[in-house]
């Protein structure tokens, strides 16, 4: 019944889309804007134009439209009756969106925004007009662009700036990328030219120096050419702006009160202006080493920003700000920094609920996090985690009457050093390149499910940086982790006997690990724009121990493995990618689109990769349509409910289109797909990986979600089906109704990626 009602809201979106009772008979609804250039004979782009910007110009869209398909808003609208005023009427008015009727007056000011772009981008004869095309109540507006030829510049001149300290700095230091001979000459580009120019000279001492103070003259030749000169201003401007300052002294007031004594202590060369109560809660030496603002040189602003970038990746102060002021001194400044420490002690609780509607898996977990910003006085971070999980899993274990019968527990402690516990030798070498951080963390998971149970413990030191506000690095010198598979069922262990491929998971495993974690974003928190996000992990385990194995006479198994504690230590090489793209239409709509690949092998002292070292797919993160751990490897066929499915290979793609529907409530609708494999000795018929067949054997699942936002974190139901199963044998793994099959629900807190 509810299938069938969904179909019919469907079918009503599609053909009632453009509704007409809203509007007048003498009006039309826009439907569509197109942007013809040149008459689109020639399919060279057009240099600095692009038809997305010129879109954002235009004043007036059509109504919204999910997947650029369904105008779901205005259906919402018309929806309502205009003669009624009643409560669920002008609910339905609030929510959805009205008709955007043909507006001329708009059309006419986008005309002029559009010729104006045109013209800030060199081409200034360009020429823009409308065309209306009119189908019954609906509208295509057509913007026709004939763009002329461009203006292109001849010569760039900075002799004419007769400061002659000014000249020679721009002179020998200014790279001058943003312009060129040869260039097409636009009023950004020439506005980019005079922004280098002030930030080369504020980075040299020119404290007061502002672009403002930059003209161009710019006059126009044979041949629509253009001879540039840029110039200084000089009448009625005070003359220190063109004069260098310099820093003389530095003052850093932390926690400072007006009604509170303080006293001042000078450390490598600053003045700390600290409250009597508050002079050891702090090592000043942490603070010092990130200061790049230096005593008795000239003033530069990359300095001070570079200065606000260390204090703030410190994570530690709440409120940073950076002022300068000049002194009685001629041409001289004092800087003042000031820092606000946060409360010592912080604590955060969450809680997430899961629901599989098929297998009737009903999870819950909690998690609190609790810590000290300022262990030992050097704003070194201890962090504690605490997780705990239930589940309850239909199995075939006979007398399983607990409401929840998978648990987990997870407890980790973690602590940041901000700074490089290092040889003095290489640190000396890099500590002025990077802000660096040391961590050091030791973790313990214990799992208890009805097939089995396990215990890890993980132990952690390595460092992370930033090079830049785009990119991150993590490197794990050390990562020792010891797994004690515990109490085994009968159906694990029958599982184990008939397949020897999966003895060597569920052995107890030693994994001294070396591994390296790169991250991209070009996100602009604050601006709706497209953006990538990439991240990249590389794991070695076992090469060094046995390289010393033999040297040091480690004691081998059965197998002729090497032990260590008793145990066999895993040695391996595995990698990871995860990369998405972001296409942000408007703040609440956006299509994500995202891949994964994942490989490991195992090599010389294991035969196998160790469970928790594997890969697994489905699950609220990942094919929705499949629980976690129950999709593949492969083309497997499922004989059991005990599902825990890992495998060396992973490949998965998703692609999600979110978008509003009213208020709070956001929706999606998504496409997952993907599996998992394994490389080699595993024996179960299509669990291998095989170049030729691995396309047949992708799994892919659709659905939709609602998500209510509370501004701080979102609560997410994601309702999914299979559409194509490689479980099923070949020629029938397309779903042909995927309405008829389970429906699994999904229910997370936050996004899934």
């Amino acid at each position: 019944m509810i299938k069938n009602i969904a179909l019919i809201i469907i079918t009503s979106i599609l053909i009632s889309c453009y509704g007409t009772k809203h509007i007048q008979a003498d009006e039309y609804i826009l439907k569509k804007n197109n942007i013809i250039i040149n008459n689109e004979t020639s399919t060279t782009r057009i240099k600095n134009i692009s038809k997305q910007e010129i879109n954002t110009i235009i004043k007036q869209k059509p109504n919204k439209k999910i997947l650029g398909l369904i105008p779901f808003h205005l259906w919402i609208y018309n929806l309502s009756d205009p003669n009624k005023k009643n409560w669920s009427h002008s609910y339905l008015r609030k929510i959805g969106e009205k008709p955007h009727v043909l507006n001329l007056e708009l059309m006419d000011k986008s005309l002029n925004q559009i010729k104006a772009y045109f013209e800030n981008n060199g081409y200034f004869t360009a020429t823009v007009n409308t065309q209306i095309e009119y189908q019954k109540n609906k509208a295509n507006v057509n913007y026709i662009i004939e763009t002329g030829q461009s203006y292109n510049i001849k010569n760039i001149n900075y002799t004419t700036i007769l400061d002659q300290n000014i000249y020679e700095l721009i002179n020998q230091k200014h790279t001058k990328y943003a312009l060129q001979k040869g260039d097409i000459f636009t009023y950004d580009a020439v506005n980019n030219e005079r922004s280098e120019i002030e930030k080369l000279l504020q980075n040299n001492g020119y404290y007061k120096f502002s672009k403002d103070l930059i003209y161009v003259v710019a006059d126009s030749t044979i041949n629509n050419l253009i001879e540039l000169e840029f110039k200084l201003k000089t009448n009625n401007i005070d003359s220190t702006v063109y004069k260098q300052f310099y820093t003389k002294q530095i003052f850093i007031h932390l926690n400072n009160d007006l009604n509170t004594p303080n006293d001042t202590i000078i450390q490598n060369g600053y003045h700390f202006i600290i409250q009597k109560s508050q002079k050891r809660q702090l090592n000043l030496d942490i603070i010092s080493e990130l200061i790049k603002i230096k005593k008795h040189l000239l003033y530069s602003k990359e300095d001070a920003e570079n200065t606000y970038k260390n204090l703030a990746n410190l994570l530690f102060f709440k409120k940073i700000l950076i002022e300068f002021k000049e002194t009685e001194s001629i041409n001289n400044l004092d800087c003042n920094i000031y820092l606000e420490t946060p409360t010592k002690m912080y604590y955060s609780i969450e809680a997430e609920v899961k629901r599989s509607a098929d297998e009737g898996n009903l999870g819950v977990s909690s998690y609190l996090q609790f810590g000290n910003n300022n262990l030992i006085r050097g704003a070194e971070n201890l962090n504690g985690k605490i997780r705990l999980s239930l589940e309850n899993r239909q199995t075939d274990i006979e007398n399983d009457e607990n409401i929840f019968n998978t648990r987990e527990i997870f407890y980790e402690v973690g602590l940041r050093v901000p700074k490089l516990i290092i040889p003095k030798i290489i640190n000396y070498k890099i500590k002025n390149r990077f802000q660096m951080n040391t961590n050091f963390i030791f973790s313990f998971a214990k799992r208890q499910r009805p097939d089995f149970s396990s215990n890890i413990i993980t132990q952690k030191a390595g460092y992370n940086w930033k090079n830049s506000n785009k990119t991150q690095h993590q490197l794990n010198i050390i990562e020792l982790s010891f797994s004690d598979i515990g109490k085994i069922n009968s159906f694990i262990q029958n599982e184990l006997n008939e397949n020897p491929y999966l003895s060597e998971q569920f052995e107890d495993k030693f994994i001294p690990a070396t591994n390296y974690i790169f991250t991209f974003n070009n996100q602009k928190i604050y601006r709706i724009s497209n953006y990538t996000y990439l991240k990249a992990k590389a794991e070695l385990s076992g090469n060094m121990l046995f390289m010393i194995a033999p040297i040091v006479n480690l004691n081998q198994n059965e197998n002729g493995h090497y032990m260590i504690f008793n145990n066999p230590f895993s040695q391996y090489l595995r990698i990871d990618i995860d990369m998405r793209r972001y296409l942000m239409f408007s703040k609440d709509n956006m299509l994500i689109m995202r891949g994964f690949f994942g490989m490991g092998y195992s090599y010389n002292n294991s035969d196998e990769l160790p469970i928790q070292k594997q890969f697994f797919s489905g699950g609220v993160n990942s094919i929705r349509a499949w629980e976690a751990f129950g999709l593949g490897p492969g083309s497997i066929t499922r004989t059991s409910l005990n599902n825990y499915s890992t495998g060396d290979i992973k490949l998965e793609f998703n692609t999600e289109y979110r978008f509003p529907l009213f208020n709070n409530i956001k929706s999606a609708l998504f496409i997952d797909g993907g599996n998992i494999w394994s490389v080699k000795n595993d024996p179960r018929e299509g669990s291998i990986f095989k170049i030729n067949d691995f396309m047949s054997e992708l799994a892919i699942g659709i659905g939709s979600g609602l998500r209510y936002d509370f501004d701080f974190f979102v609560i997410r139901l994601d309702i999914a089906v299979p559409l194509r199963n490689p479980s099923l044998p070949t020629n029938q793994r397309w779903i042909k109704n995927p309405l008829n099959q389970k429906f699994r629900y999904n229910l997370a807190i936050g996004y899934p990626f």
